[in-house]
């Protein structure tokens, strides 16, 4: 009797060991899934900023109107607007606005004298990001005359 009543308890010692084992085990894999996921946010977010960097660049910056000129350039195929505010108006290029639907004025405006819509290159103008509202992707980048 002595014999099954030390097995009995072996058994039982067993079956709570094992259980406290898979208990843990299980935690540590819920903090190491935690860990992963925390991780990958901020690599995403990294590379959200990364990406927008190329535009973040302009925000409140101060840049001649020949930047300004070369930023159209640089963006005319990205899926952006760049609008310029020359104290005439705002002109938009590559699209015509936030929507990025229709056409942008043309280039060739911006670096023609005669017109309302010229850049002087030696103009000082400062930037600003535009952002959609509802998604917060940029969808612009503004430059007004100083």
């Amino acid at each position: 009797m002595g014999g099954s009543l030390s097995e009995g308890l072996r058994t039982v010692f067993a079956v709570v060991l094992s259980c406290l084992v898979i208990g843990f085990v299980f935690m540590q894999w819920s903090s190491v899934k935690e860990s992963g996921n925390t991780a990958l946010t901020d690599s995403n977010s990294t590379i959200t900023q990364m990406d927008e960097a190329k535009y973040t660049q302009y925000d409140a910056a101060v840049v001649t109107g020949s930047e300004v000129v070369n930023v159209i350039k640089l963006h005319q195929n990205d899926q952006i607007y760049v609008g310029v505010n020359t104290g005439s108006g705002m002109v938009n290029y590559i699209y015509s606005g936030p929507s990025l639907t229709g056409a942008g004025a043309d280039l060739a405006d911006a670096r023609d004298k005669t017109n309302a819509a010229y850049i002087n290159p030696n103009s000082k103008f400062t930037g600003k990001v535009i952002r959609a509202v509802n998604t917060d992707a940029i969808v612009g980048i503004e430059f007004t005359k100083s």
